[in-house]
């Protein structure tokens, strides 16, 4: 009788070991998301599907679901916090009357999020460039990306600066 209880252990464990989740579990890859390459800005990212350049811009991609812009900021002494609460507190008040900023490592450079307050639902990214980037014969030293505050941290985590050894 012990005999046939240890093989019935013995088989128990055997086919529960079979059952482990590596096995039966197949894993999904998330989707391939488009890449948006901006030379001039020296930056590509991954952006929604079905996303388009926005006509009237310069570089703008949009969608039904939202968008993403880019722009500078010359930023001559200014440190990446001063930067990004230069652009947080500006006159158009896009982020509400209280943006929070919360500070991230974007492809390695310092950044700021700036994450609205209020209704509001515009949110940016104001990232210190590697070494400055000319945009039109100009010197920049911030990137801000914007884009709505649901869309904003996958933007700038998929984010790549051009030339920049990884």
């Amino acid at each position: 009788m012990s005999r046939t209880r240890g093989l019935l252990a013995f088989l128990l464990l055997l086919a529960l070991g079979g059952c482990g989740t590596t096995a039966a579990v197949k894993q999904h890859k998330a989707p391939r998301l488009p890449v948006w390459t901006v030379a001039s800005f020296g930056v590509s990212l991954q952006h929604p599907a079905g996303w388009q350049a926005a006509s009237g811009y310069l570089e703008r991609l949009q969608g039904k679901t939202g968008y993403v812009s880019l722009n500078a900021l010359q930023g001559s002494g200014l440190k990446p916090r001063a930067a990004a609460e230069s652009q947080a507190h500006q006159a158009l008040n896009s982020f509400g009357s209280d943006p929070a900023l919360k500070a991230v490592q974007v492809d390695g450079q310092p950044a700021y999020v700036i994450l609205p307050s209020g209704s509001q639902t515009e949110a940016a990214a104001v990232i210190l460039y590697p070494k400055p980037q000319e945009i039109s014969g100009v010197p920049y030293r911030y990137l801000i990306v914007t884009s709505l505050a649901k869309d904003i941290m996958p933007i700038v985590q998929s984010l790549h600066f051009l030339g920049k050894k990884h």
